[in-house]
């Protein structure tokens, strides 16, 4: 019964991943996209966090409403004054960036 046990126990244990805080980032800039109500770029990040492991979990859903919160903040007011908003937009500038700079420099015209 005790091998039974440990068996489960690392099984269940063994295969859970840890996410790290750049996996949560995707979970911010999803929910700033969304905000925005740019369907692509927050999809794709909710498919990146997905693939991760995160997306729907408790950290993630949290994140994911703070970054809505700003991007539909900015897309009322068009002013950000907290230095932590600010910062949640220059990561999905990044993003946005190297998604179409890398689709771009895949494509042949």
């Amino acid at each position: 019964m005790k091998k039974l046990f440990l068996l489960l126990f690392f099984t269940i244990f063994s295969t859970t991943v840890t996410a790290t805080e750049e996996d949560y980032k995707l979970c911010t800039i999803g929910g700033y996209f969304s905000g925005t109500n740019d369907k692509f770029l927050s999809g794709l990040a909710a498919h990146i966090a997905e693939k991760k492991h995160v997306f729907g979990d408790p950290i993630c859903d949290a994140a994911w409403a703070n970054g809505y919160r700003v991007g539909e903040k900015l897309t009322r007011t068009g002013k950000i004054k907290d230095p932590s908003e600010r910062e949640i937009i220059q990561q999905a500038t990044a993003f946005s960036s190297k998604i179409y700079e890398t689709i771009s420099s895949r494509i042949k015209f």
